[in-house]
């Protein structure tokens, strides 16, 4: 779609949205979740990433020393449409995981990111390796796959801007998180069988640990 001269349009009626319909949040609150003219259902995740957006790019501008601002302002665009795509079809695109490792790269080469080339290098290879053996595992075991190829390029495309740290511990609390989420869904009556899209709980675990990286480091290892 053109992002430049196209107006934005249902994409159930196609009708042209009028810019009074087009207020983030408030015009989805204020429509009630419905098109004003098909009334045709306009999805939650618009005003969640509307939301998601401010909530973790304010705290980012503020607390993170303002060299790192511009390359992690990237990773966590990157992680926002993955978490959307990821939630909505199952789908991670490449385009914002997979070919902007290279872009990780440089900018730890070129001292705009804390972790150097050498760190950014070895956390990419460690997030898809590591994962890759897990998915591998799993296929053997059970003649299934339990992972998506965008899982693993979405974590290698973490550990390319966190370093071999950062990929870890973006495993973990993101293991953490999709683990709660499924312990809360299993009393609620959902089948066992439903797919779980992992790739927002592994960019939740990538956008806490640049948030709170010192704080988590000193609550698990006292350093």
């Amino acid at each position: 779609m053109d992002i430049v001269f196209q107006r934005s349009r249902c994409p159930l009626c196609k009708t042209t949205i009028p810019w009074f319909d087009l207020i983030p949040v408030l015009s989805w609150l204020l429509l009630r979740g419905k098109c004003r003219q098909c009334h045709g259902t306009i999805s939650v995740l618009y005003p969640f990433v509307e939301v998601l957006t401010p909530l973790i790019m304010i705290p980012l501008i503020l607390w993170t020393p303002l060299r790192y601002v511009p390359a992690y302002f990237l990773f966590f665009s990157a992680l926002i449409v993955t978490i959307r795509s990821d939630i909505e079809h199952l789908l991670i695109s490449r385009f914002v995981t997979l070919f902007l490792i290279p872009v990780g790269l440089l900018l730890s080469s070129i001292h705009a990111l804390p972790i150097t080339l050498l760190d950014s290098l070895l956390g990419a290879l460690l997030g898809y390796g590591f994962l890759f053996a897990i998915a591998s595992l799993f296929r053997w075991i059970t003649k299934k796959d339990g992972m998506g190829q965008g899982d693993l390029e979405l974590l290698a495309f973490i550990g390319s801007f966190t370093g071999i740290i950062g990929c870890w511990m973006s495993l973990l609390i993101g293991s953490i998180l999709g683990t709660l989420y499924g312990l809360v869904c299993a009393p609620l009556g959902k089948k066992t069988s439903v797919k779980i899209p992992f790739g927002p709980f592994l960019s939740f675990g990538a956008i806490s640990y640049v948030l709170w990286q010192q704080s988590i480091l000193d609550l698990l290892f006292g350093f």
